[in-house]
């Protein structure tokens, strides 16, 4: 049975399927248009936020997955690739998880910026963004409840991690000028010192991360519903 919870236990594993989910309930487990359900006493996890859901599923019901997901009907859904394609869903497009302990000291110095800069140095083509008013809200309450950490050079670079317990997601990194992504990169993996860092990338981008003291953990996916 689906049910709905206000409660989660915290990260004990790098999944970043829960790692998101359980960000997301740090930040937004008192407002009501935010979502959060379990099956079964923990089999599976999901959230539910202006239309986007995670799923994170370890020995759940997949045919009950199937039907709940029908019924609420989400935009979009993240999750590991395996139990995406294993509830059927198609056109899934996959990426590759990967991690590193956050075990950089000291502090690399960026430039403080408004949440519209930020925004206008990650908008672009090869990275999918929300629309800027959410955008903008989101990083805020994030950062001002001490959930989330940027890094940024004005009109350069930037990059936004998400965090809880003793993990981080890499919620977006972008690098406008040659040899910057490796610094703002750095820079983050300061900021979350101690901490397990994990980040969704494409095959393309592999080479980069691994250069930086990534591993590949498994693949996640992204499914968008069809217009």
């Amino acid at each position: 049975m689906i049910t709905l919870i206000n409660t989660l236990p915290e990260a004990s594993f790098p999944s970043a399927e829960y790692i998101r989910l359980k960000c997301l309930f740090d930040c937004y487990k008192d407002d009501k248009d935010v979502l959060f359900w379990e099956q079964d006493g923990g089999k599976a996890y999901f959230s539910l936020a202006g239309g986007d859901m995670t799923v994170f599923c370890e020995k759940g019901d997949t045919d009950e997955i199937k039907e709940f997901i029908s019924v609420i009907s989400p935009g979009t859904i993240f999750g590991s690739l395996k139990v995406l394609e294993r509830i059927g869903l198609k056109g899934v497009h996959s990426v590759y998880v990967m991690s590193r302990k956050a075990d950089i000291l000291g502090e690399t110095l960026g430039d403080s910026l408004k949440s519209r800069e930020i925004y206008d140095i990650l908008n672009v083509k090869e990275f999918s963004l929300p629309e800027y008013p959410y955008f903008a809200v989101d990083l805020c309450r994030r950062l001002n409840r001490g959930l989330g950490d940027y890094f940024a050079i004005r009109d350069k670079c930037a990059a936004v991690s998400f965090h809880t317990g003793d993990y981080a997601l890499l919620n977006g990194i972008v690098s406008r000028e040659k040899g910057l992504g490796t610094v703002a990169l750095k820079a983050i993996l300061q900021k979350n010192y101690g901490r397990e860092l994990l980040l969704c990338c494409e095959e393309n981008l592999i080479g980069f991360y691994e250069k930086n003291g990534f591993k590949k953990l498994y693949k996640a996916g992204y499914w968008c519903k069809q217009a």
